[in-house]
């Protein structure tokens, strides 16, 4: 039977976890399994205590009105994303098809970037599937832990400051432009390399030199930092061989990233994959954007 007031939250990271405070504190039971971070962290470990922690995450699932799964749902396409131990005891590799096929057909799963493949799967089962990480709201407000996670890693890899620095900025999505106009307001000197002549023209008001997407093979190549959010290889052996030697690439891009690692390495080019930012730098607030998304589409659907 259905339990309205009973979420289920399985894998992921310490978003998870302020998901399920954060739900709990509206009065709903919360059910977690291979949720990581809180047994590392004693401010997030704190969170657990009003939820309820399964041991099979079929018991997660149960009676539930609703499921969050993790932003990515899956790094390999197959397995939940999670970390395969927790406490010393070892978690299953849990795949997708499984998660599908025992659902109830009353409980509404919630994930972040889901393959298509599965989101077929699920329609198949008639189990209804939701990708909280197509809403408008949620990568406009996500943009910003993503830049901010971004230029920390920045600083931290650069044995220079932001301020001065020659940066480049690839892709002004909306991450690509949280990014450019929080580097500006740090000092930097800014060069956005996009496609369409929108995105070139809002990169020029915010005080960026531009650089179209097309040409980008005969750009200035002479950063100190690059940060780039195209998902698909922009930075071929052309284009890094003509970057200065020990140039940082920050890759901010999904799926398998916008450079060509094998020449980045020939070139003496050192290149950062930075995926799930906002999980590693802001859990906190990265998983109330989360749970702000959820849970108006929760309240749209009449889900809770």
């Amino acid at each position: 039977m259905q339990n309205k007031n009973k979420i289920g939250i399985l894998g992921g990271d310490m978003r998870q976890l302020a998901i399920a405070a954060m739900f709990s504190e509206d009065g709903y039971e919360c059910a977690l399994w291979g949720v990581s971070g809180g047994e590392s962290n004693d401010r997030m470990s704190s969170l657990y205590e009003s939820s309820v922690r399964c041991v099979d995450w079929r018991d997660a699932l149960s009676g539930a009105s609703a499921a969050i799964l993790p932003l990515p749902l899956t790094t390999d396409g197959v397995r939940l994303n999670c970390r395969t131990t927790r406490a010393g005891a070892s978690l299953p590799d849990l795949r997708l098809t499984e998660i599908i096929q025992s659902t109830e057909r009353s409980t509404v799963l919630f994930a972040g970037r889901i393959p298509a493949g599965i989101a077929r799967l699920a329609s198949e089962h008639r189990v209804r599937m939701i990708d909280y990480y197509e809403a408008d709201d949620f990568q406009i407000k996500n943009a910003v832990p993503t830049a901010e996670g971004a230029i920390a890693l920045a600083i931290r890899e650069m044995s220079i400051t932001i301020a001065g620095a020659a940066v480049a900025v690839a892709g002004y999505g909306r991450v690509g432009r949280a990014l450019a106009q929080r580097l500006v307001s740090l000092g930097a000197h800014v060069t956005c390399i996009a496609r369409s002549r929108r995105d070139l023209a809002f990169a020029e008001s915010d005080g960026c030199a531009v650089f179209p997407l097309a040409e980008f093979a005969e750009a200035p190549s002479d950063f100190d930092v690059i940060f780039n959010s195209v998902p698909h290889i922009i930075f071929d052996g052309e284009v890094v061989r003509r970057l200065r030697r020990g140039t940082l690439i920050i890759d901010l891009a999904s799926m398998n990233g916008g450079v060509d690692l094998c020449e980045a390495e020939r070139s003496g080019i050192r290149v950062v994959r930075a995926l799930s930012l906002p999980g590693r730098t802001a859990p906190s607030t990265a998983g109330k954007i989360i749970y702000d998304t959820v849970r108006v589409i929760m309240r749209e659907e009449g889900i809770l």
